[in-house]
């Protein structure tokens, strides 16, 4: 006998259904149009989400400004009305997977230094590897594509709406390929030791915010940004090759080159031969990672997306850079919103 649904489940399903049926209408009319048209009209839609403004945008410019204060105002303007412009049309070619047009527009990516990745058989060791990527051009276009010739393990956080969720799970997963995921959670750590057992490649977006007790600080863009440290533990404990992968748009086509760096110069050291030493090698470890990631936003910062709260956590101690980068969320939408959970 089934048991019956609880009024928060329903209110819950409600919510995500109203959330996602307008992305999803986006979707399949998007999904039907020719590849340039489509691109077109998400570089309109991303254009126009730039000058709108918002906490989106305010939040672009706040990064900006902390990321190239040496810059004018009129260039970091043009890297925020080009990043948009780039995110729309990297929506428009997440739709465009889930349509006739798959294998064109996984066509259009190039994947360069695949000689860094190569292994006898094709495939990593057999201890797996470790990509370190971002949120940087069409990077679930770039995963599917990379999935046509490695086995490949997506690592994520997922979205907050669970049907979203799944809709980006098929536009991974849609038209074959080796491509597995494992989201971020309690078990997401057994999930990736598992995939590197089985020898597979696991690809991390290593460019968010982390909370202190999760990650470490690391320089970013000349400032501390607290980053997830158990990519870096795994791969100092079991000793696998961590890549620097990151795709980005040639011009406004519909040609992406994926540049698939060299391993990273991690350093093998364990808890066991001292705990300073290891944390020292871990700051370090990481620091290599956020390196990467800035060497690759800085070559191509309209790619980046800029409206993240990368800066979020800072050190608790407070004469290294302590004080709060941005301004606390509040308004009547969060007041509503945090209502409605409240009843669920």
């Amino acid at each position: 006998m089934s048991s019956p649904i609880s009024p928060s489940h329903s209110r819950s399903r409600a919510s995500g259904e109203l959330g996602f049926w307008p992305i999803d209408a986006i979707r399949k009319g998007v999904g039907r149009l020719e590849p340039d048209r489509a691109r077109a009209l998400g570089a309109r839609w991303g254009r126009r989400a730039s000058f709108i403004g918002g906490a989106v945008t305010d939040l672009s410019r706040i990064n900006l400004q902390l990321a190239f204060p040496e810059k004018s105002v009129a260039f970091r303007q043009s890297v925020l009305e080009e990043s948009f412009q780039n995110l729309g049309m990297g929506v428009a070619e997440l739709a465009l997977l889930q349509g006739p047009h798959r294998e064109h527009v996984l066509d259009g990516v190039c994947l360069e230094g695949e000689e860094n990745l190569a292994r006898p058989g094709g495939g990593p060791s057999e201890n797996g590897a470790l990509i370190v990527t971002a949120h940087f051009g069409t990077w679930d276009l770039y995963a599917a594509a990379i999935a046509r010739r490695y086995p490949l393990t997506v690592i994520h956080r997922g979205f907050r709406n669970a049907r979203i969720t799944e809709m980006m799970t098929r536009v991974r997963h849609s038209g074959g390929g080796d491509l597995e995921e494992v989201r971020m959670g309690p078990r997401a750590v057994t999930g990736l030791l598992g995939a590197l057992r089985r020898g597979r490649y696991c690809i991390l977006l290593m460019d968010q915010n982390a909370r202190s007790e999760e990650g470490v600080f690391a320089p970013f863009f000349s400032r501390l940004a607290c980053t997830r440290s158990a990519p870096a533990v795994v791969a100092m404990r079991r000793g696998v090759p961590v890549y620097p992968v990151f795709g980005h748009r040639e011009g406004w086509s519909g040609r992406h080159r994926v540049c698939i760096g060299e391993p990273l110069a991690i350093e093998s050291v364990a808890p066991e031969d001292g705990m300073e030493r290891f944390e020292s090698a871990l700051k370090r470890n990481v620091g290599r990672m956020t390196s990467a990631i800035e060497e690759a936003i800085r070559s191509h910062p309209d790619q980046w997306v800029w409206s993240q709260r990368r800066w979020k956590t800072r050190p608790d101690r407070p004469e290294v850079e302590a004080a709060p980068v941005y301004p606390s969320r509040s308004g009547w939408g969060r007041s509503l919103r945090r209502r409605w959970r409240s009843m669920r």
